[in-house]
């Protein structure tokens, strides 16, 4: 019997010490990191930090604005609502929005930056959202009669064909 040598109890104490240590070791990831993990949270989590730097745009009263311009589309406060989210959240990147704008008779400036801003936007977009622009623009500039829109209706029309 010489290759077995009996464990003393104080070798048998640390054995049972480092084995709690293992076992139980604490989880030193912050609350936010376990959260994280699930895959619902995480998307939550990212949604809210993208909100918070879109600024304005992130609040809840920018969709109530949005709304507001599609609802009152015909309307005699459209142009007010129109006016209204541009002095606060700048041209919208909306497509639908920016192709109700090219509807406004008596203000040249928005109409044309809201012609610029769909032909930034075309570039994302299919084939059949490009044809839409190509025909409305062909359409605003043989009826405008705002040189300004016409202008630059042909302008950037000659630029998407």
């Amino acid at each position: 019997m010489i290759g077995k040598r009996k464990k003393s109890w104080k070798g048998i104490d640390r054995m049972r010490d480092r084995g709690k240590s293992s076992r139980n070791k604490k989880d030193e990831r912050s609350n936010l990191e376990r959260a994280l993990e699930d895959p619902r949270m995480k998307e939550r989590y990212l949604q809210e930090a993208e909100k918070l730097f879109m600024g304005a745009k992130g609040r809840p009263q920018h969709s109530k604005d949005l709304m507001a311009i599609h609802k009152s589309y015909g309307r005699t406060n459209f142009l007010s609502n129109v006016r209204h989210y541009v002095s606060t959240y700048g041209m919208p990147s909306d497509w639908g929005v920016l192709l109700l704008i090219l509807d406004i008779k008596n203000d040249s400036e928005l109409v044309c930056k809201a012609i610029e801003a769909l032909c930034e936007l075309v570039k994302e977009k299919g084939s059949v959202e490009r044809r839409g622009l190509q025909s409305k623009l062909r359409v605003l500039s043989l009826t405008t009669r705002n040189a300004e829109i016409r202008e630059t209706a042909e302008m950037q029309l000659t630029g998407l064909c």
